[in-house]
């Protein structure tokens, strides 16, 4: 545990939720693999709907909506309903497949393995804090074990633009009604979640956990830790 600044008054403690309560690399390695799986056995002489060909149809669409950048899963939805229009699909079709296919993936994208320590923090800390989720995924938390700790979660695109962006930040703020300050927020990025905290008014914690270099910092944090149960000893 490293202090870099005082640690003010605190509210509410928002949490980020990918790798940094839970492993989400192998998840969405998972998730992905069941995605290109499903495509290849529905449209097995296809060309268009591996891997490479929808990163660049992804490209393409970030250059012509932009605004996608900031709603994964209406990126994801834009990318494979385009993917199959490509394939001849009739776009109404498309965007029905497209659906389905969306909703298995979130199916895999949900089943994460959340570690005992997770569990042990949380339900420790909530005794005595408000606990939120502001989050730049589409894990759909609601299907969780995680869901009964947070009283509010926010989600990129529905809540606003991606972190480091200020803009589920201060929803947070207003939402719960407490001032940016008082907010504590727990993430493991440099940059979405501890530059886009602190550059919002909110105070941060950097689970640095894999070992980075504090000279990778672009905004000091209150406090770095290396390991989430450390959370315990500073609040």
């Amino acid at each position: 545990m490293r202090f870099y600044k005082r640690l003010g008054p605190v509210k509410v403690l928002s949490f980020d939720l990918d790798d940094t309560l839970y492993d989400n690399v192998p998840v969405m390695a998972a998730a992905e693999t069941w995605l290109l799986d499903a495509l290849k056995q529905d449209h097995p002489e296809s060309t268009l709907l591996g891997k490479e060909s929808l990163a660049a149809v992804k490209r393409q669409l970030l250059q012509e909506r932009p605004e996608l950048a900031h709603d994964v899963s209406a990126c994801r939805r834009a990318v494979l309903t385009e993917g199959l229009r490509r394939q001849g699909v009739a776009e109404a079709r498309a965007a029905m497949l497209a659906e389905e296919y969306y909703l298995g993936f979130l199916a895999e994208r949900g089943r994460i393995q959340v570690p005992e320590v997770t569990h042990r923090v949380l339900s420790t800390l909530g005794l005595r804090h408000r606990l939120a989720v502001i989050t730049n995924g589409n894990l759909p938390l609601e299907r969780t074990e995680l869901a009964p700790y947070f009283e509010t979660v926010l989600r990129a695109g529905p809540d606003g633009r991606m972190k480091p962006a200020p803009d589920m930040f201060l929803a947070l703020a207003e939402r719960l009604g407490v001032a940016p300050s008082e907010i504590l927020h727990v993430g493991d990025h440099i940059n979405t979640d501890v530059a886009g905290a602190v550059r919002s008014g909110c105070q941060a914690v950097w689970l640095n956990d894999n070992g980075r270099s504090e000279a990778d910092l672009h905004c000091l944090p209150q406090v770095t830790l290396e390991r989430l149960e450390q959370l315990l000893e500073l609040l």
